[in-house]
């Protein structure tokens, strides 16, 4: 086993947004806004660490204290804007729905104040967007996918309690099947954003919420919504 004892200090923290939580909030905020930036127009594979150091005014030195190369700025970033978009929409309320009525306008509520976020910031859209470059792009997210994807898998379970999920399948291979198709959904959205006028991209969005729901509802229960 190799030893740890070469290995470069860096501050506490499991991943570098926790990690980044340890710098001042000033200098966190001008890396994170100018990452945010070059990630927004070039992608993980097109931004340059240099640059955003640049911009940020931090060294590679002093960076490297907190990140351990630009993938995982990268997911800094990404995680950011996915903890910011979650307090935004308050999923809570499909967790606390009472029954599958409840449940599936609650996601759909849910599924709507996501479309309007998007619509209204074009910049986080297009951050959106550079989760579907590569394999690149996914290695550097695989932690905060597993997350949304366990996120998912706590959703589907009090669903199906509620009778709002089908129960003649695994739970793993519905939320397997409903994580994927969500996917899709959001890559499509990725790659025909700009081309969508917001009514079409929000039609499109609570539609494709409805085929989900086809999907996993019981089939003596799916009622699409209007």
């Amino acid at each position: 086993m190799a030893s740890r004892k070469n290995e470069k200090p860096m501050a506490e923290g499991t991943s570098a947004l926790e990690r980044l939580e340890t710098l001042a909030p000033e200098r966190r905020e001008r890396l994170l806004a100018a990452a945010t930036a070059a990630f927004a127009r070039h992608g993980l594979a097109g931004a340059s660490l240099n640059a955003i150091l640049k911009d940020s005014g931090m060294s590679k030195g002093q960076a490297y204290y907190y990140v351990r190369d630009k993938a995982d700025l990268y997911c800094a970033v990404i995680e950011r804007a996915l903890d910011r978009l979650s307090g935004q929409i308050d999923f809570s309320q499909v967790a606390e729905a009472g029954d599958r009525a409840g449940f599936w306008k609650a996601l759909r509520a849910a599924f709507e104040k996501l479309g309007a976020l998007l619509i209204a910031e074009p910049a986080t859209a297009s951050l959106g967007r550079t989760m579907y470059e590569g394999p690149e792009t996914e290695r550097a997210l695989e932690a905060p996918l597993g997350r949304l994807r366990a996120g998912a898998a706590m959703l589907a379970e009090h669903g199906q309690r509620l009778g709002a999920i089908r129960t003649d399948l695994p739970l793993s291979l519905i939320v397997d099947m409903v994580f994927a198709a969500a996917r899709a959904l959001d890559r499509w959205f990725a790659e025909n954003w700009s081309e969508l006028a917001p009514q079409d991209a929000q039609r499109i969005n609570l539609q494709g919420l409805a085929m989900l729901q086809a999907m996993v509802a019981p089939q003596d229960s799916f009622n699409p919504p209007a």
